[in-house]
């Protein structure tokens, strides 16, 4: 498994530290690694970045880089996602997986109105963050219902203002 889910989860907890010096600083982190933001090969590392954009940091390792990326790839590559990018790329995988999901975005025209929640818990805070560890390979099931009806399904629900609940099962849920 890719450091995906150790990152997202330090960034959520210590995202202003963490980002407040060199990533080559943390243990783990390859040095001269090559890096992207948004796919895109950054030549000034993370010069620039907010740390309250980023959604996502994905650190990997391995032969195959180098066979990807040339030499350039041998000492890891870096991917980061900022909260903008990351949502444009659930809301896509999300829409391939659920047609219900895919009309009710175009009707809603974001995911603003949403509200998701991920295998019976409830997503308050941190969504783009939350949603961008995800991958597709590991969704079992995405379902959107209005609040009432979800309301039965979901262990701790909290009532607020959003339209629509998205109810995401993971296969590792089981």
């Amino acid at each position: 498994m890719h450091v995906r889910f150790i990152i997202t989860v330090c960034l959520l907890v210590w995202r202003t530290a963490a980002m407040a010096q060199d990533l080559s600083s943390i243990p783990g982190v390859p040095q001269n690694a090559l890096m992207f933001v948004d796919s895109v090969e950054s030549k000034k590392g993370m010069e620039g970045l907010d740390p309250s954009k980023i959604a996502l940091i994905d650190i990997v390792k391995g032969a195959k880089l180098k066979e990807k990326y040339g030499p350039r790839g041998e000492n890891g590559v870096i991917f980061i996602e900022t909260v903008d990018f990351a949502r444009k790329r659930y809301t896509r995988m999300f829409s391939d997986i659920s047609q219900s999901y895919a009309k009710m975005l175009q009707q809603y025209g974001s995911d603003s109105s949403f509200q998701y929640v991920l295998d019976g818990s409830q997503i308050n805070s941190s969504i783009p963050q939350m949603l961008a560890a995800l991958e597709r390979k590991n969704i079992e099931d995405i379902v959107v219902l209005p609040p009432k009806t979800a309301k039965d399904l979901v262990k701790d629900y909290e009532p607020n203002d959003k339209l629509l609940w998205v109810l995401i099962k993971s296969k590792t849920s089981r």
